[in-house]
């Protein structure tokens, strides 16, 4: 899968993970209704690295997401793998406002259309890069595009900020020690949307923990566990409602450890990439990196 396709992945892995939330630290949503109409605009998810709105109508959204590199190099090479990768299925709008390599797009269809209503952002500052997106009810203008470029560019100070950088790395649900075994090789990105939700990626490999807290939580771990098609090994050292779900009918080769219990969810997941399943190491791994976020 090529860089825009594991952008995707992430960006839909956050956007998944992250709960209800009143407000964005890095946008205000007074500025999100001036520049877009269409609201009253709402928060859907707001965290330190990532923050959702929506309209009444599901289908006008707004959002962005922060992934760390470790280093700027690596981030300006992930801005311009990105460029490259969407460049040929896409129509594309330099925008210096998110960086050297910044840039908007919007997708082709298979008779290369686009749609005027959605439109996708992309850059980076010092080792933090940002995807965006940006979807309304009538053709997205020049002037809408800007807006959100400028809403989306205005969060990356956090790149100079060294305490606030910290806590976009920091995924305290997540051991070191494992996250080394399971992304051995590659140049590693971190999401995290909230204390609470974490996406890692290293190589073509994916890693995410999520913790949900609800009282159907076990009625929402219950149904996972059902679904996709896949093997579940039951994890008794864990509770009632736990498992490891593995070689899935549906999605991505992938290995999920779920577990519920006294209103709270966890979920921890990994993508070992290129088409391949966990192997059983893996999924022992994985289970070891469930047991110690329940601690947490």
């Amino acid at each position: 899968m090529n860089i825009a396709g594991w952008v995707g992945v992430l960006l839909l892995a956050a956007s998944g993970a992250a709960g209800a939330a009143s407000k964005c630290p890095s946008i205000e949503t007074s500025m999100v209704d001036k520049g877009f109409g269409d609201g009253p605009w709402r928060v859907i998810s707001g965290g330190p690295g990532a923050c959702s709105f929506m309209t009444a109508n599901t289908s006008v959204n707004f959002g962005f997401n922060h992934m760390v590199s470790e280093s700027t190099d690596l981030a300006t090479k992930a801005a311009v793998d990105m460029h490259e990768a969407i460049a040929g299925n896409s129509v594309v709008v330099p925008t210096p406002s998110l960086g050297e390599h910044g840039f908007a797009y919007q997708t082709k269809d298979d008779a290369g259309a686009i749609d005027p209503k959605t439109m996708f952002f992309y850059g980076h500052r010092g080792s933090v890069g940002v995807s965006g997106y940006l979807n309304l009810a009538s053709a997205i203008t020049p002037a809408q595009r800007d807006f959100a470029a400028n809403l989306i560019a205005g969060t990356l100070g956090v790149a100079t900020n060294a305490k606030a950088l910290a806590r976009e790395t920091n995924c305290p649900y997540l051991d070191d020690a494992l996250v080394d075994k399971l992304l051995p090789d590659g140049e590693r990105s971190v999401i995290v949307p909230d204390r609470n939700n974490c996406v890692m990626s290293a190589g073509g490999r994916v890693l995410t923990v999520a913790i949900v807290k609800d009282a159907r939580s076990r009625e929402a771990a219950d149904g996972m566990l059902r679904s996709g098609g896949c093997s579940v090994d039951p994890l008794p050292q864990f509770g009632k409602t736990a498992g490891v779900m593995h070689h899935c009918f549906e999605g991505n080769p992938r290995a999920q450890v779920v577990v519920a219990g006294d209103g709270r969810m966890l979920e921890i997941a990994y993508v070992p990439g290129q088409g391949q399943e966990p192997t059983d190491a893996e999924r022992a791994m994985l289970v070891d990196a469930a047991a110690f976020a329940l601690k947490r």
